[in-house]
């Protein structure tokens, strides 16, 4: 029996406005407002705004994942693994000796 691996395709925290969020999640902005609000999708974590700006800049890979797999382990690792690629994580940053 032949078994096939499956390569997964590499993770791409692009940030992209509104409409392309909209349009890649199949969701209308509303929707996505909506989910904001509430606090389901958390400002650094699925969204963000660049300073001086009220746009809105969405983390494609997370608020997709969030759709398909709301909260469970699976979409928390995601999680991790996004805050953990962050410049500003101390995984990120190299050690020096």
């Amino acid at each position: 029996m032949m078994t096939h691996r499956v390569k997964r395709p590499s993770v791409q925290w692009a940030g992209v406005p509104t409409g392309e969020m909209c349009i890649s999640a199949g969701v209308s902005a509303d929707y996505l407002k909506n989910l904001r609000v509430r606090g389901l999708l958390t400002r650094g974590i699925y969204w963000y705004t660049l300073p001086g700006s009220d746009r809105i800049i969405w983390i494609r890979d997370l608020v997709r994942d969030y759709l398909v797999n709301r909260d469970s382990p699976a979409h928390q690792k995601a999680i991790e693994r996004y805050l953990a690629s962050l410049p500003s994580s101390s995984e990120y940053k190299p050690v020096v000796a």
